[in-house]
């Protein structure tokens, strides 16, 4: 018999899909007739088509018979593939009103037409659809004359119209909401912005909520329209219209809810750009990043045009974002203003603070001061060493706490407005002179160089002379505390109309990021190197401001570990002064006090640390060691006179020093101030408990900041105790005598604890010695048990077989020789995967590259009888190249394709493909690193596939979900697949569905 070979019209080959289903077509029971009989224009058409990427469709004939290509059947949807073939009236009857005439005008006056970007409400997936095209209809010359068809190509522009419209809205709600200055404006603009885009927002609506009364109100609609039947002004949230709306819903779940049925409920509402009015609404919550209760909802009714799909959705979520955006900004603003009124109000109130204190502070202090002074004028004889030692630190301290009191004065009054300067014309050089070399004892017993250098003036200088002292003596006090060795200068010369004083040292300097800082009140600079951290940080602050009541100014030039100079430049003359301040009389010279208590404080200082180890350790007695760290020489004395009677001390002068000697000879307690220069307290502590060598010695910190929230703060850094000044005596000691006494039963705590843990570890390591014996031993038995088990297996497959070959075919015996040798095969393939399965605990495989395109032809070679038996079809992409190990990558291919051809009743479909893992799925992976890149393989088949709640159970070795007799097997196979996937630093998840099939996604480093 002779076979009929079907030709298809050169015409008609190609064209994917669309090109197949025209072919199958017959054609001859349609107006077109056999494709065959087609006109030539019509062929020549269809070939441009359907060889064309393009959307593209040709109309032929009276009825316009509707052919299209792949690229067409997305504007299609649904309607796909039943309109092959029909009138195009009747494809595209909803927008026949629109589409007809342009189709007449191509077929009837043999006119083209051209509409870009035109609206048609389009029916493809069952509901009315807001679509835009680009698309011309060229009539085509029929072979009779005259056109005999459209050809059209079409350009989708609904997503661009769409958002680029979107993106109008929310670019205009970023531009005018940041503008915004209240609640209610916001509110109102977001209102105005919606309204540009009723497409969109066919209405829109914003309720304010207050969730404490439980109500609603309108803060805005774009369409005035809504009756209050619908959205009144005022809602109860308990109401039933609440209900309706799903506004408390919305609120205690803080989401948004879709609104259904609103034509049944409200009849016809606002419609926007559209002529139908919206059936549905969605209700946001406007609510601040990170609150859990919305502080608005935006109502909006959704175009009867548009399924709300996630896209739709996203878009007004952020709307509702760009609103309380411009909410919390607002909020933000108010607070930032109320903020700075609230401080300008503090910065009052501290003034006035600071200036009655002051006031109230003097009078205790003079009555301190009085005795005292008269206790050490009669101290000859009546005191003793110790004593007089106290009364003199006491005295030098009160006189100290007088200085800051009248500095908080002069600043207080500076600050108010209420400084009566008085400017005296005098000779600037001598009183300059005059009031440096009060301080030449101190800085020379300090071991320093110093200069006074004051050229003569030509003109007269007006000055506050007691001004002039504090400018000149806080500069000379600044720089030897921070001078250290070397010299100070100071110096006075004429620059034009000016004097020009410059305070010169050679000290630690200033670092480039704090000179900016350096006359700002209360800043210090932390951790310098200098005598001593104390202070109150207005020294220079005040300075400042007392050179400006002069009218002139003040500067600082510094380099770290060179050295600082401070100068300060005033006109002379008296022009630039205030006429009723000006004294004309010559100014008076008499002793203020302050230059004795600014030299006075400056010799304590300069005189050496005297930080050093009391020895008076009676023998035989185990006394604690204890180090106090203070830059307070007087502290320090009193803590070391305090401590010695009981323990051995030892004193430091800053965290620097403290760490020298601790790491020199460690001490069980130390007893630190925070505030010091180069290394403070905190830190000190940060070093000690960081180092594991001092992590256990005990710390009691003491600070000048009082209140439970500064004890606190002390015991979270780390501290072990925390004292605050002033403390007594008695609490200072029972304190230490406590952390010694928990220091010492620590230490022994640790002595225990560690000769435990070397117990401890010795058995560890004899029993890890132990089970690596036992595990060598096992893999060893696996080899040997393998080889040992597969001999008498091939011995009984050989003699069955051989005796089944000397047996006639048929009889009832040949059926047990054949179950014999079944089992015998299963229990080989069970032998060798038991045995492949031990092998990969062995970590010696080396890693190379692995093309996986090799691996799979190599296993769809051993494959192959298998596959042509089953008619197996196999696909994939292009496959990676891993970094793996090859006969694993083989084993693992082996085993996942061999299930998916096992595992099937009908002919396997089996796709391989792979992808790059990106970074959102990681997440569903914790199990890969961090630091590699991974590709994804997905193994699909539509085998008989498995109930996904056995998806984990599946990789459990031994494990099996179908029946031996139906499916043979070992159960070993996909934990094997596990286990080289571990191997390899990788993952594999397996989804299935009964009776439709299984994917097993593995996960593997790519090569870097």
């Amino acid at each position: 018999m002779e076979l009929t070979k079907t030709v298809i019209p050169e015409f008609l080959t190609g064209g994917g899909e669309m090109g197949e289903l025209i072919r199958s077509r017959d054609w001859s029971e349609t107006p077109l007739g056999p494709a065959e009989t087609w006109p030539q224009s019509l062929k020549t058409c269809m070939r441009i088509i359907l060889t064309s990427r393009q959307p593209m469709f040709v109309w032929w004939g009276p009825d316009l018979i509707n052919l299209y290509n792949d690229a067409y059947r997305s504007i299609l949807g649904g309607k796909h593939p039943e309109v092959l073939g029909m009138p195009a009236r009747d494809v595209w009857k909803e927008i026949w009103d629109q589409v007809g005439p342009r189709a007449a005008t191509a077929m009837q006056e043999n006119e083209g037409t051209y509409d870009e970007s035109l609206l048609l409400i389009m029916e493809r997936n069952g509901y009315p659809e807001e679509t835009y095209y680009t698309f011309s209809y060229s009539p085509v010359p029929g072979d009779t004359g005259g056109p005999g068809g459209i050809i059209c190509a079409n350009t989708d522009d609904t997503q661009r119209i769409i958002g680029e419209r979107q993106l109008m809205t929310l670019k205009d709600l970023g531009k005018h909401l940041p503008d915004s200055t209240s609640d209610e404006d916001v509110y109102r603009r977001t209102i105005t912005v919606l309204k540009e885009n009723p497409a969109d927002f066919p209405f829109a609506c914003i309720y304010r909520a207050d969730l404490k009364a439980g109500t609603l109100e309108m803060a805005g609609k774009t369409d005035v329209s809504i009756g209050e039947t619908v959205l009144p002004a005022m809602l109860q949230l308990e109401s039933s219209l609440s209900a309706d709306w799903k506004f408390n819903e919305v609120i205690r779940e803080n989401k948004s809810l879709i609104v259904n049925g609103l034509k049944d409920k409200y009849g016809l509402l606002p419609s926007g750009s559209w002529t139908v009015s919206p059936d549905k609404a969605l209700v946001i919550p406007i609510v601040q990043s990170g609150q859990e209760c919305p502080f608005a909802l935006l109502i909006v009714g959704l175009s009867p045009y548009r399924q709300l799909d996630e896209k739709y959705r996203s878009f007004f979520q952020l709307v509702a974002d760009q609103v309380a955006g411009g909410i919390v900004n607002v909020h933000t603003v108010e607070e930032a203003r109320k903020k700075a009124e609230a401080l300008m109000e503090i910065d009052r109130a501290k003034t006035a603070f600071f200036s009655n204190i002051s006031h109230e502070f003097r009078t205790p202090l003079t009555l301190m001061l009085g005795p005292l002074e008269e206790l050490l004028a009669q101290r000859e004889g009546s005191l003793n060493a110790e004593q007089e030692a106290h009364v003199m630190a006491t005295h030098r301290n009160a006189l100290r706490l007088l200085r800051l009191v009248n500095t908080l004065l002069d600043f207080s009054r500076i600050e108010a407005d209420r400084v009566q300067a008085r400017y005296f014309p005098v000779n600037l050089s001598t009183l300059t002179e005059d009031i440096a070399s009060t301080f030449r004892a101190a800085v020379e017993h300090a071991g320093l160089q110093f200069i006074v250098n004051c050229s003569p003036l030509t003109t007269s200088a007006y000055v506050d002379g007691d001004m002039w002292e504090k400018i000149l003596l806080n500069l000379l006090s600044n720089a030897f505390k921070y001078t250290l060795k070397g010299s100070i200068t100071v110096s006075l010369e004429q620059a034009g109309n000016h004097a020009i004083l410059r305070v010169k040292d050679t000290g630690v300097g200033i670092p480039p990021e704090e000179i900016p800082h350096m006359f700002e009140r209360f800043h210090r600079v932390r951790y310098t190197k200098g005598r001593t951290y104390e202070g109150t940080g207005i020294g220079l602050s005040l300075v400042k401001e007392l050179v400006l009541l002069h009218g002139g100014g003040i500067t600082v030039e510094s380099e770290e570990g060179t050295g600082t100079t401070f100068t300060v430049m005033i006109p002379l003359g008296n022009a630039h002064l205030p006429e009723d301040r000006i004294m004309e009389n010559n100014y008076e010279v008499y002793a203020s006090g302050l230059s004795e208590t600014y030299v006075n404080e400056a010799l304590h200082l300069g005189r050496e640390n005297g930080t050093g180890i009391n020895g008076n350790v009676p023998e035989g007695e185990d006394k604690a060691r204890i180090l106090v760290v203070d830059d307070n020489a007087d502290m320090r004395d009193y803590l070391q006179r305090l401590l010695e009677k009981q323990y051995t001390v030892d004193t430091a002068a800053n965290g620097r020093d403290a760490l020298e000697k601790i790491s020199a000879n460690a001490p069980e307690l130390v007893v630190s101030d925070i505030m010091m220069p180069e290394m403070d307290g905190i830190q000190l502590l940060h070093h000690i408990k960081h180092e594991p060598a001092t992590s256990s010695l005990p710390v009691i910190l003491v600070s000048a900041r009082a209140g439970e929230e500064s004890k606190i703060e002390g015991y979270d850094i780390g501290a072990d105790d925390y004292l605050t000044k002033p403390f007594s005596a008695k609490e200072l000691l029972a304190r230490v005598r406590a952390q010694i006494r928990i220091s010492r039963l620590h230490q022994q705590a640790i002595d225990i604890l560690q000769h435990s843990a070397d117990e401890l570890e010795k058995k560890v390591e004899e029993r890890t010695a132990e089970l690596l014996r036992k595990n060598s031993e096992l893999e060893q038995f696996a080899y040997i048990a393998s080889h040992d088990l597969q001999e008498p297996l091939r011995k009984i497959r050989t003699f069955s077989e051989l005796l089944q070959n000397g047996l006639q075919k048929g009889i009832p015996v040949n059926n047990y020789f054949e179950k014999i040798q079944s089992s015998a095969a299963r229990m080989a393939q069970l032998i060798n995967d038991v045995l492949n399965y031990s092998r990969l605990s062995n970590t010696d495989a080396q890693f190379v590259s692995t093309d996986l395109n090799t691996i799979l032809q190599q296993v769809r070679t051993d494959f192959d009888l298998l596959i042509e038996q089953k008619q197996a079809r196999i696909s994939n992409n292009d496959l990676p190249v891993v970094k793996g190990v090859p006969s694993q990558l083989v084993q693992l291919f082996t085993n996942l394709i061999g299930n998916s051809l096992k595992f099937s009743d009908k002919q396997p479909l089996i796709t391989i493909t792979a992808t790059r893992l990106e970074a959102s799925e990681r997440a569903s992976y914790p199990e890969l690193e961090n630091d590699l890149n991974y590709v994804k393989l997905e193994f699909s088949d539509n085998g008989i596939g498995f109930e996904q709640k056995f998806a984990e159970k599946i990789f459990t070795i031994f494990q099996r979900l179908n029946e031996g007799r139906l499916y043979a097997g070992t159960g070993i196979g996909l934990a094997l697949c596990k286990k080289i996937v571990e191997n390899h630093h990788g993952a594999i998840r397996a989804e299935g569905r009964l009776d439709e099939g299984a994917t097993f996604t593995v996960i593997l480093p790519a090569d870097q």
